[in-house]
């Protein structure tokens, strides 16, 4: 999932707003690409399932952009449901939009049947490892 926004979102409140979810960690050595700032990768992992989310493209910043919320379709630990969990707390806490790069469309955290459109895609793709 990525975010949008009409405008961009004061980085360090997207910091604090993960910095205060259950689970999640500022997590900089897990970090997949070496130019990332550290202060942009965060991890949701609960001891069962994981979530990576990243801010700004790595770039560390006053106003941000862009958070990148991704968990793993084809290991076990992948979770759309805490993924989407913690895109509600995002766009909730920072206005944001949620667009769903693989249905590429926006989604409403809010409409049972975007939810269910997304995990269902989620589990299909899952199912085809």
């Amino acid at each position: 999932m990525e975010f949008v926004g009409p405008y961009s979102f004061e980085f360090n409140q997207a910091v604090e707003v993960l910095e205060n979810s259950d689970y999640v960690k500022n997590t900089p050595t897990l970090k997949a690409w070496n130019p990332f700032s550290d202060t942009c990768y965060f991890l949701y992992d609960d001891g069962k399932y994981r979530v990576e989310i990243e801010l700004n493209s790595g770039t560390k910043a006053d106003k941000a952009e862009e958070v990148s919320v991704r968990t793993n379709i084809f290991k076990e630990e992948g979770n759309i449901t805490k993924a989407l969990h913690l895109c509600r707390i995002l766009c909730g806490s920072l206005s944001l939009n949620c667009w769903n790069m693989k249905l590429r469309r926006l989604i409403d955290l809010n409409d049972m049947q975007d939810l269910t459109d997304t995990i269902s895609h989620f589990n299909r793709l899952k199912n085809k490892k």
